[in-house]
């Protein structure tokens, strides 16, 4: 096995185990679900947007250079998130408020050894204002969040997210009123259905049409949008 796919497996080892993972995909597979689900991250459908009103940048073309500014080139990543660092990831949920339980943000974290411990850490010492580095970042966040704190309320305790994460109960997009396709709400899911979905290589097809097909998946969400009127 070589050895991207072996690490890659160790780091898919909890959803594996546990089923949630049937198989993992190839390269070239996960490039092409990336470009189907990008549209839909760069929309408004993974976030609550009343969360932001009220906050000086809390609009979406001025909040996203702020978070960026904060998060780092990872805030730009697209697809299956394991290559970003897990700080960048924890604070990426800190400074965005998603539509219901942020499963995929939470099962990409809980691929790093401790990461929602990690998490969960961050979060207690941004609602106690504990160390100098909390203060400044819960002033960026209110610059975006003005309820952040109730927010971040949500992770913790035996009920929170991060509790929920730990035992692997994830719900589904309808559970938590999301429009996201369950195949792009969770990491387990996105993994699948690339797999699933999609022929492991397209070494075989001339660019042109490798082009064509890239641009009939990102035209999915679209062609969606249209078909609901």
């Amino acid at each position: 096995m070589p050895a991207t796919t072996t690490t890659l497996a160790q780091r898919l080892s909890v959803f594996l185990r546990a089923g949630l993972v049937r198989q993992i995909p190839s390269r070239w597979q996960q490039i092409q679900g990336t470009v189907e689900m990008a549209p839909y991250v760069a929309s408004l459908d993974a976030t609550e947007e009343r969360w932001y009103r009220g906050a000086l940048l809390g609009h979406p073309v001025l909040r996203q250079p702020l978070i960026l500014s904060q998060v780092g080139i990872d805030h730009l990543r697209i697809g299956s998130g394991l290559g970003a660092k897990l700080e960048s990831v924890c604070r990426h949920l800190q400074l965005t408020h998603h539509r219901g339980m942020p499963v995929f943000d939470l099962q990409v974290i809980q691929t790093h050894p401790g990461g929602l411990e990690v998490l969960r850490l961050s979060l207690e010492a941004s609602l106690a204002e504990a160390t100098p580095k909390a203060r400044r970042q819960n002033r960026v966040a209110r610059l975006i969040l003005p309820r952040a704190s109730v927010y971040y309320e949500r992770f913790l305790g035996t009920a929170g997210w991060i509790a929920r994460a730990e035992r692997l109960d994830y719900p589904e997009p309808p559970e938590e009123g999301s429009r996201f396709p369950s195949e792009f709400f969770s990491l387990a899911g996105f993994l699948n259905h690339c797999a699933a979905a999609f022929p492991a290589s397209l070494d075989e097809l001339p660019l042109h049409a490798v082009l064509a097909h890239l641009a009939r998946l990102a035209g999915r969400r679209a062609r969606e949008r249209r078909r609901q009127g």
